[in-house]
């Protein structure tokens, strides 16, 4: 309090000037519509940008709020699109009944926890068994493939992410559509390898790289990244690919959990040739 006293007693001419200004502005308006008509133009303008600059503050604490209703919307799209989708064709009534049966659903969650610079890397979510997430499912960001669940409780979930030693990922050149495996070498988390890409088939730099549909934990076409350099190893007939990410994994903090509505069929059906073999 005397603090106080004394910054207003040091400074009390201050303040009164800015008092006197006040009331001579507020006279001056008054007796001259001119000039009151000016100073009420710039009151107003400086009142606009006061509550703009107080709205942007506003929204920036609601962000993370808005990012959450986002990505609900977006787990919520995803399941609409047709990649999501798998078409049954029957020509034993008519010959072009075709039914669509939603194959993959998705399951939004946070990130909070991860690594990027070791040798084996993965990431901790927010949600676990409890929200429907199983060990095997595919995890994807807005941007591309984040990797595999490994382990779940009932409210968290640990993610295999393809910076791991053991990630194996089958991709597509989506410009030539041959195949390959992406795989990570443990140095620049930016950067994959595809390792058994044919060399008869050209590549380019820049070429989409998606995921092929060939793995039951993806639907097919997600964005995996694009060609970054590329060498043929002509011991095997295969090129050697680096790829750039699309997702950049130091920064991912929402992704996508995928159901495969008919893993179990597809799961079962493979057991039965492997047990015949």
């Amino acid at each position: 309090m005397n603090n106080l006293l004394r910054f207003l007693k040091r400074y009390y001419y201050v303040f009164l000037f800015l008092i006197l200004e006040g009331i001579s502005i507020y006279f001056i308006s008054c007796n001259s519509f001119r000039q009151g008509s000016s100073i009420t133009s710039i009151a107003n303008n400086i009142s606009g940008q006061c509550y703009s600059f107080f709205n942007n503050i506003n929204q920036y604490f609601y962000l993370n709020s808005t990012n959450k209703t986002l990505v609900a919307e977006n787990a919520r799209l995803r399941k609409m699109i047709s990649t999501s989708y798998v078409k049954i064709v029957n020509n034993v009534h008519q010959e072009n009944d075709t039914v669509y049966k939603q194959q993959f659903s998705f399951i939004d969650a946070k990130v909070i926890s991860k690594s990027v610079n070791k040798r084996n890397n993965f990431f901790m979510l927010n949600k676990g068994s409890s929200s429907g997430i199983e060990v095997d499912m595919g995890v994807i960001a807005p941007n591309g493939v984040v990797g595999i669940i490994v382990k779940t409780t009932p409210n968290f979930s640990l993610v295999m992410s393809v910076l791991h030693q053991d990630s194996k990922l089958n991709v597509r050149n989506q410009r030539t559509k041959t195949t390959g495996t992406l795989v990570w070498n443990g140095n620049n988390y930016a950067v994959g390898q595809i390792i058994d890409m044919p060399s008869s088939v050209p590549v380019k730099k820049g070429d989409s790289i998606v995921t092929s549909g060939f793995s039951r934990d993806f639907p097919e076409g997600i964005m995996v990244g694009r060609v970054k350099s590329f060498q043929k190893d002509k011991g095997t007939g295969f090129y050697k690919v680096n790829v750039s990410f699309s997702t950049d994994y130091n920064k991912l903090e929402y992704v996508y959990v995928i159901k495969n509505f008919f893993k179990i069929e597809q799961d079962e059906l493979l057991n039965s040739v492997k047990t015949n073999e």
